[in-house]
């Protein structure tokens, strides 16, 4: 199934949707509350399972840290690490271990992450 991500003002996919001005009109008000999330700035938000995917849907890292958000451990499939590529948050994919390209802070993807 294809995911929908909200488009942010500027029309790029890196933050949520920009929370229109006025109040309670500034999120959906067609969807029951626990299917959308305010990001760190309350003026963003995203879809509810867009929190702890791994992705920065909110351009600041709060659907993926805390203390917004409290995410589980990374997944099988991800290295955490203090990651140096914006679309990511404490943990990356795996495929991008061991694929000489510096992606976490501390470089340990390319020398400890076991890779994929």
């Amino acid at each position: 199934m294809n995911k929908i991500f909200p488009q942010g003002d500027s029309g790029d996919n890196a933050a949520g949707t920009k929370a229109l001005p006025g109040g309670e009109g500034d999120m959906p008000q067609s969807l029951p509350s626990f299917l959308v999330a305010r990001c760190g700035d309350p003026s963003f938000w995203i879809y509810s399972d867009q929190k702890c995917d791994g992705t920065n849907n909110c351009g600041d890292c709060s659907d993926e840290l805390s203390p917004v958000t409290t995410c589980p451990p990374c997944g099988p499939g991800w290295w955490r690490c203090p990651s140096t590529v914006f679309g990511y948050c404490g943990c990356i994919p795996r495929s991008l271990c061991r694929d000489h390209t510096q992606h976490c802070s501390d470089w340990s993807d390319e020398y400890s992450c076991p890779g994929p």
